[in-house]
């Protein structure tokens, strides 16, 4: 609240310098001029006239062309420091008198998680945390960003601790503490917190993985780099190696395969829902989930829809996959992929893929003597010559939002079938990057949300993306019945893949199917289908 007054101050002596500046000039200038005195209070009068424009009383008029000249120029002068108060003046200071004041201490709750610095890596937890009705305090330095946090809705405390301001009285009444800001200042806050006595938990995101080990020794419980979980969510989104799609294909032998394939808009089974195509009828394939709007959708139902656009995961033996290649675009598994931007998220991407022996190309602007090509990304004569079109997938790791919704735009057009994975800087973009064309945007909130919101709240970890599993049971339960009847996916949300009997597995089979003593069917689902299908079926466990 100082500036505005500093601002007043500072206003006040420049108009009394510029009032006597101008009082002497006027006064000197009647004289040898105008060959008129007048003395130091008349031309004071005048000079105060001018300045605020309010007109003339007694001189009105003047001879000598030099003295015009020196009037205008003043009167100029003057209106210009008339018409610059009150944007810079005036309107801070009646915002600084009438404005609500921001509260610069705790507030009394209890059991409140206690955010230092807003921005993008907390954002998706703090709107987690608002579902879950736990109370969360951001502590603000930036006056703006704490008023305009204040108007979202959001607890906000306002302080600076560079001009030691912050008080962190009332702190032991936190559940936990994240710190958000710089490096130094988030070890300088989390020591303030340790001094009080708060024994609670403390998570500090740094910038610089070096920084963690004297930030631990401060007092933080644990120290965790956004860009790094950044990477290594895009890691396991790009590589099967990282993390499967789908589990368990093992069980099945050597002649059941998995698949990913698109569905263009302008195949016969786009909009179709499984139960209007027949697909295991016509292919024999099974269809495990899609991959649509960014999101995973598993346990398909006979009513889902397949999207077109979508990439499907299907199982099957060779001859079913190829059936369905018919009807969808098989994805490209053996190229290599493709990397566009090389910043810290880039180059730990780079690093975890080819960890895990992927092939890896590189394209970025800055020379680095890793990359493949040093070029613009955002040109396609760059991209045709990086090999866009022989890529596995694409992933986009630009520290700009706009360029990553633009990049994405230009290669769904060169190549209408790549996989595309994006690293987006803000949630509230990622709607706008899959719209463009991506198949997959992961935002640093959504990261950071994940990791925080299982070590503050005990939440079952969720996955970047959800994993589907293949396991094994006995059809026990289901004996003499078809497995129309049994109704498996609409109670369990698994769907029956396989069907082992006298030692060979079935793919493809129909609604009519009946269960025979002895079968040992094989079921796909997600983790908490799988144990809701042994919950409603617990004579299906195998011996």
């Amino acid at each position: 609240m100082r500036r505005p007054f500093n601002r007043l101050f500072l206003l006040f002596g420049f108009l009394v310098i510029t009032l006597l500046i101008a009082a002497s000039g006027y006064m000197l200038g009647m004289r040898h001029l105008e060959g008129q005195e007048r003395d130091f209070w008349s031309s004071l009068e005048w000079a105060s006239e001018t300045l605020t424009t309010t007109g003339y009383g007694n001189d009105s008029h003047w001879d000598s062309p030099l003295m015009v000249v020196f009037v205008a120029s003043v009167q100029f002068f003057g209106l210009m420091v008339t018409l610059s108060i009150v944007p810079l003046v005036l309107i801070p200071w009646f915002e600084s008198r009438f404005e609500a004041r921001l509260p610069s201490a705790l507030p009394v709750l209890e059991n409140f998680v206690l955010i230092y610095r807003w921005g993008p890596a907390v954002s998706s937890l703090v709107v987690d945390m608002g579902s879950q009705s736990i109370a969360a305090v951001i502590l603000e330095e930036n006056e703006t960003r704490a008023r305009w946090l204040r108007e979202k809705g959001h607890r906000v405390v306002y302080a600076s601790l560079e001009e030691g301001q912050l008080d962190l009285a009332g702190v032991e009444r936190c559940r936990a503490i994240i710190a958000n800001g710089e490096d130094h200042d988030n070890a300088t806050v989390i020591a303030m917190a340790r001094q009080r006595g708060f024994e609670g938990q403390i998570f500090a995101l740094v910038d610089t993985p070096k920084h963690r080990r004297p930030i631990i020794l401060s007092g933080a419980d644990a120290v965790y780099s956004p860009m790094h979980s950044l990477a290594a969510g895009l890691a396991a989104k790009a590589s099967e190696r990282i993390a499967p799609r789908v589990t368990g294909v093992q069980l099945l032998g050597d002649d059941v395969e998995i698949a990913e394939l698109r569905i263009p808009a302008s195949s016969e089974v786009a909009g179709k829902t499984l139960a209007e195509i027949g697909l295991r009828r016509l292919t024999g394939a099974t269809i495990v989930g899609q991959w649509y709007g960014g999101d995973f959708h598993g346990q398909p139902s006979p009513d889902t829809r397949l999207e077109p656009g979508a990439i499907v995961v299907a199982l099957g033996n060779e001859e079913a996959l190829a059936k369905l290649g018919e009807l969808a675009t098989p994805l490209e598994r053996s190229g290599p992929l493709l990397v566009i931007g090389f910043g810290e998220v880039g180059q730990k991407l780079v690093e975890m893929l080819e960890s895990v022996g992927e092939r890896v190309m590189v394209l970025a602007r800055d020379p680095h003597e890793r990359l493949d090509l040093c070029g613009d990304a955002l040109d396609p004569q760059v991209l045709e010559q990086i090999g866009l079109l022989r890529a596995r997938s694409v992933i986009l790791a630009f520290s700009n939002d706009s360029t990553t919704l633009f990049a994405v735009t230009i290669i769904r057009d060169l190549a209408p079938d790549l996989p595309i994975i994006a690293a987006v800087d803000r949630a509230e973009n990622i709607p706008r990057v899959h719209r463009a064309g991506a198949d997959f945007a992961l935002s640093i909130s959504q990261v950071t949300a994940q990791l925080l919101g299982h070590k503050l709240f005990g939440e079952k970890f969720i996955a970047v993306e959800p994993r589907i599993r293949v396991f094994e049971a006995r059809a026990t339960p289901f004996v003499g019945l078809t497995l129309g009847n049994a109704r498996i996916p609409e109670r369990t949300g698994c769907t029956v893949v396989a069907i082992d009997r006298y030692k060979k597995t079935m793919t493809e089979f129909g609604v009519g199917m009946t269960f025979s003593i002895g079968d040992k069917i094989f079921l796909c689902g997600s983790g908490e289908a799988h144990d809701r299908f042994f919950a409603e079926f617990p004579k299906a466990k195998p011996e």
